[in-house]
This record gives C-alpha cells, sequence and structure tokens, in this order.
C-alpha cells in the first residue's frame, strides 16, 4: 500500500471515530433530556402524570425517539432510581472524611437535604413497584450507596473503639430510620414540619449507633 493510501485510510478511520464519538455524546444528551424532563413532571405534578407522551410534548419530540432510548415508561423509571442512588452516593461520600464526632449529623444532615432537594427522586427511588433490594439483583448503584454508608459506620465505630454487632444490619436500621424520618414528614405526618422532624432525627441518632454497637 502507498504512504498516501496509509495515511487516506488512517484519516478515514479517525472520521468514522470521530463519528461514533459524536453518536455516543448525542445520544447521552438526549438521554440527560429524557429523563430531566421526566423530573421535571414528576416535580410539579407527581410521577403518575409521567408518560412517554408527555415527555415527548415537552420536549417537543416524536414519541418513536424516546422509544429508541427506553422500552417504556418503567425502563425510563429505573435509570432514574439508578441515577438517585448515585447522586445520593456522591452527596454521602465526603461524610467519610468528616471528624468522627460530626460523622452522624453530617451523613443524616446529608441524606436529608439530598431528599428534600431532589424530592420527586427520592420518591421514585423509594417507590417504584418490582424494584428489589437486599439481593443481588438490586441496582448496582443501590449496593455503592449501601457500601458507602457501611464503610462510614465501620469507621465511626472504630474511632470510638467499638465494633458493629452486623455492619450489614446497621446500614439496613440507619436506613430505615433515616428514610421513616423523610417520608413522614414529606407526607406531614409529623407536627412541626421538617424543622421539628429534622431535629428529632438528629436528636435521636447517638442512642441508635449506641445500639449498633459493642
Amino acid at each position: 500500500m502507498k504512504r498516501q493510501d496509509v495515511a487516506d485510510a488512517a484519516e478515514a478511520g479517525a472520521g468514522r471515530a470521530g463519528g461514533s464519538g459524536r453518536r455516543e455524546r448525542d445520544r447521552l444528551a438526549t438521554r440527560a433530556r429524557l429523563l430531566g424532563a421526566a423530573r421535571e413532571i414528576a416535580a410539579e405534578e407527581g410521577w403518575q402524570a409521567v408518560t412517554i407522551r408527555r415527555i415527548a410534548d415537552r420536549l417537543e419530540y416524536a414519541s418513536p425517539i424516546l422509544y429508541q432510548h427506553f422500552s417504556g415508561k418503567d425502563a425510563l423509571l429505573l435509570e432514574l432510581v439508578g441515577l438517585g442512588f448515585r447522586e445520593l452516593s456522591e452527596a454521602l461520600e465526603p461524610v467519610g472524611a468528616a471528624p468522627a464526632d460530626e460523622v452522624l449529623t453530617a451523613l443524616a444532615t446529608r441524606y436529608w437535604d439530598f431528599a428534600f432537594a431532589t424530592r420527586e427522586l427520592y420518591m421514585v427511588m423509594h417507590g417504584l413497584d418490582g424494584v428489589p433490594f437486599g439481593t443481588s439483583t438490586a441496582p448496582k448503584e443501590a449496593h455503592v450507596t449501601f457500601t458507602v454508608v457501611r464503610a462510614v459506620l465501620l469507621r465511626l465505630a472504630e474511632a470510638g473503639g467499638r465494633t458493629l454487632a452486623d455492619p450489614d444490619g446497621a446500614v439496613d436500621v440507619l436506613w430505615a430510620y433515616l428514610h421513616g424520618f423523610v417520608s413522614l414528614t414529606m407526607s406531614g405526618r409529623i407536627a412541626g414540619g421538617p424543622e421539628r422532624a429534622r431535629a428529632l432525627l438528629l436528636r435521636g441518632l447517638p442512642s441508635l449507633f449506641d445500639s449498633l454497637t459493642r
């Protein structure tokens, strides 16, 4: 093969690679817009109002474009579950570097702030039927969040010269505690509203953690 032919072939290959990269970026950007539109509709009207047609109308897309990215509403919601746990993990990761006497407050506060700042996302993370947790088939992003919290609790116990009797169980108990306060507050079930509910949550954390250690 002549030198020019080699150069032409290399250029053509680079062009194809560049085109493929652009297509992938466009695909990801479109998916992000679809997910963003779903979240906007949910924030305004609730998840029951989110449909493929509503998303398409909001973005002025033809419905078939959405089906190129998601097989249906359930697939889109499952993607949002993963997105939510990725964002929650990112919010909680800095807690690992907090001083030991601030860890529980930082963990609970970041969890609380995430839930109320992204209320529509938090609701779909914890309200989608058929999404398993605590099993090998749970969303991988949820496993990551679980691991982040587990590491924080282990570090905190070690800093106090203690151990967790059941590390995995400790994460489940803490998650149930935090989610219980958040969900009851969101539904207006705690007198005094979010401010009092948050104070009660923080007040009960130390004794809860003590009950999980030995």
